[in-house]
């Protein structure tokens, strides 16, 4: 599944670019993040509850940060497993200041899953995505403009 979508973060890129990297921050922000550790190299060690339409798991695996442009770019590889299935995806983000304290947060990635959470279909598992995505992006937009209020 392809997952494509654009937000807007108000805050400069430099803050921004320390939310999306920052494990103690993002944990913060991942829906269901129930822990994210730095096990060094960009790498992460995850475990996060993840629902959709009904069946619920939690999936243990790891995180990925690759190929990192500070402030600009850098890719998120995930691979996870559960006993409902498993996911597995990249996503490439982009960074543009839009305006001196607004920054437009760019992302686009596959996701593929396996398991009991498959057999729920593409469109649903689609809406879950774009809605986590949109709770992530929230939480990121009211961490980093507090941290710039303070």
């Amino acid at each position: 599944m392809q997952i494509k979508s654009d937000h807007t973060v108000s805050a400069n890129r430099e803050r921004v670019w320390e939310h999306l990297t920052d494990a103690e921050l993002l944990s913060q922000c991942i829906p269901g993040c129930e822990e994210l550790k730095a096990t060094g190299g960009g790498t992460y060690e995850a475990t996060i509850k993840v629902g959709v339409a009904g069946i619920k798991g939690t999936y243990k695996g790891t995180v990925r940060l690759e190929n990192m442009q500070p402030p600009s770019a850098y890719r998120l590889m995930v691979e996870g497993k559960s006993t409902i299935g498993f996911l597995k995806g990249a996503c490439d983000f982009r960074l543009e200041e839009a305006k001196p304290d607004e920054t437009k947060v760019g992302l686009n990635g596959e996701l593929a899953v396996g398991g009991k959470l498959a057999r729920v279909g593409q469109r649903i598992i689609g809406s879950a995505a774009k809605m986590t995505i949109g709770q992530f992006f929230k939480q990121i937009n009211k961490l980093a403009a507090t941290d710039t209020d303070s």
